[in-house]
């Protein structure tokens, strides 16, 4: 009876040992943080590589004793307008243009020569000086509203995305032009690019021959 009882006892503990050593199953939870990127504008190309230079090539013209106008489009197949909006502008964006200066000019290389951007004086517009800071005539003109939008993304669509109106610049009040503007319902995430932007420039009369440039710069703004 005695062995009995010592064999019970041991049975027991070999019992309780093995419970002791039971474990849960092994689990692990991953966490995954996604920050929302920059909302940019570049000029591209068709594989999407920043253009270098890119420029806008205006009509050429003949030197003429009558105000004239040139033209051009700003937004190529290879120099395509772009926003990107990695989830940065929630409530949507405007994409702008506008010289560094509105005290700028058109100028040739040497700097000698130069008409105006901003100036609205005159019939046509920009063909006579008005009461701007500086003392030459000429209006560069740009028209959004015929050009095209193309989304660039398997999930990105065109909604709440408006081109904007034609408008002259004129120094103090037209400083800078609304290319395009995209409402809150518009996707927080999205890439466009934009192209055939109309653009005309009005050259006074008698203005000397010669080749004439000036910069503007894109901005794009959330709203």
């Amino acid at each position: 009876m005695k062995t009995a009882n010592k064999i019970g006892i041991g049975a027991a503990a070999i019992i309780l040992l093995v419970a002791v050593y039971v474990q849960a199953a092994p689990q692990s939870q991953f966490s995954q943080t996604i920050n929302p990127g920059t909302l940019t504008t570049d000029i591209r190309d068709a594989s999407r590589n920043s253009v270098a230079n890119p420029s806008v090539a205006m009509s050429s013209v003949t030197v003429s004793f009558d105000c004239q106008t040139s033209s051009g489009t700003f937004g190529s197949n290879t120099e395509r307008i772009y926003v990107d909006n990695p989830g940065a502008a929630d409530n949507g964006w405007t994409l702008t243009i506008a010289a560094s200066s509105t005290t700028a000019t058109w100028q040739n290389a040497s700097g000698t020569l130069a008409f105006d951007f901003n100036d609205g004086a005159g019939t046509p517009a920009g063909c006579s000086d008005g009461a701007d800071t500086d003392s030459y005539a000429g209006q560069l003109t740009i028209n959004p509203s015929v050009g095209t939008i193309t989304t660039d993304c398997s999930s990105c669509n065109t909604t709440g995305i408006t081109l904007g109106s034609s408008a002259g610049f004129v120094e103090g009040s037209v400083d800078s032009i609304t290319l395009v503007t995209a409402a809150a319902n518009s996707s927080d995430v999205g890439r466009w690019y934009f192209t055939g932007f109309s653009v005309s420039q009005t050259i006074p009369a008698e203005q000397d021959s010669d080749t004439y440039t000036i910069d503007l710069t894109l901005t794009v703004t959330a709203s």
